[in-house]
C-alpha cells in the first residue's frame, strides 16, 4: 500500500530527530492516512485520505471529486416526505361533565 493521500498527494517526509544534545538521527515522518468510503460519480468508493483531507471533507461535504457518503444519506432521508398519521377520537366516549362547586365542596 502506497503511503500517499489520494487527494493532496501527501506522502512520507524525511528529516532528523534532534536530541537535547543536538545529536541528529535520520527519521521518517509518515502522514496519518485512513481508509474512508466516499461517493465518486455516484458510486461508493473506498479511498485512502490523510486526516486533514477527511476534516475538510466533513466540513465542506465535498472535496474535489469526492463527496461525503454519510452526508448524502442523511440528505436523502430528510428529503423524503412522510405522511402524518391522524389520530381519530373514538365517537362512543361521552364528553366529560363539568364540575360545579357543590360537587367539590358538598351540598349544604
Amino acid at each position: 500500500m502506497a503511503r500517499i493521500c489520494e487527494n493532496c498527494k501527501k506522502g512520507i517526509g524525511y528529516g532528523h530527530a534532534v536530541s537535547h544534545a543536538k545529536n541528529r538521527v535520520r527519521r521518517i515522518f509518515k502522514p496519518n492516512l485512513q481508509k474512508i468510503r466516499v461517493l465518486t460519480d455516484g458510486q461508493s468508493v473506498r479511498v485512502i485520505l490523510c486526516t486533514n483531507c477527511i476534516q475538510r471533507l466533513k466540513r465542506d461535504s465535498t472535496l474535489g471529486k469526492y463527496k461525503l457518503f454519510q452526508y448524502m444519506k442523511q440528505k436523502e432521508i430528510s428529503q423524503e416526505v412522510r405522511p402524518v398519521k391522524e389520530v381519530k377520537k373514538p365517537e362512543s366516549v361521552a364528553p366529560a361533565k363539568e364540575l360545579e362547586i357543590e360537587d367539590i365542596v358538598g351540598k349544604a
